[in-house]
């Protein structure tokens, strides 16, 4: 099981180096407190322009140590210190996010793209039957995917299915042969019976 924490950030104009060092910073801070953490940058869709610091944790009882411990060490304290003084952007978060399939890749990826659905909490039986059928549709383009539900969130019935590239080519690559691939669009249209596709966006890791 993977457990997933997410703070986003919408850099204030003429702030975005500021706002993506301080992210840089607290990133290492849950590091060595035992996050596993990756920061993406939203390069097209929903939300461009934003920053996704993501931290990853086997457990809830591990995330909640952890979340303890960053929480209290100094330089996590500075740093907020420094927001309320000097606001770089518009912090959303920590949400709470748990993978109900697939995990983060080791190595990790530099592009994730991430579709966000409306999923009413009953058909997500359903969503777990297809996932092993687009699972092994996606390897076959060396394409790894997950999906994400909300532990702690705004928005409860809220799904996301995120796919895994390796690089901007490999994403045109891989979406020219889903256009034209009958068995993704037929898992598509099944998806689309069980929820509605609300947003997508491109992440690119930084």
């Amino acid at each position: 099981m993977s457990i997933c924490a997410i703070r986003e950030v919408t850099p204030h104009v003429g702030k975005e180096a500021l706002a993506e060092s301080r992210l840089r910073r607290a990133a290492g801070v849950m590091a060595r407190h035992g996050a596993y953490t990756r920061i993406f940058k939203v390069i097209a869709g929903a939300d461009v322009g934003d920053y996704s610091l993501q931290s990853f944790y086997s457990s809830f009882s591990d995330g909640a140590t952890a979340f303890q411990k960053f929480g209290s060490d100094p330089e996590f304290q500075a740093l907020f210190n420094e927001r309320a003084a000097n606001p770089a952007g518009e912090l959303r978060g920590p949400n709470v996010y748990r993978m109900i399939y697939g995990g983060p890749t080791n190595p990790p990826r530099p592009l994730m793209v991430g579709r966000a659905y409306h999923m009413p909490r009953n058909n997500i039986g359903g969503v777990m039957e297809l996932a092993p059928q687009l699972d092994k549709l996606m390897q076959s383009m060396d394409v790894s995917i997950g999906i994400v539900v909300p532990m702690a969130a705004a928005d409860h019935e809220e799904m996301f299915v995120v796919y895994r590239f390796h690089s901007m080519d490999h994403w045109g690559e891989s979406v020219d042969k889903m256009v034209d691939n009958e068995e993704f669009q037929s898992l598509v249209a099944k998806g689309n019976e069980l929820g509605t596709l609300k947003t997508t966006r491109i992440m690119s890791a930084i």
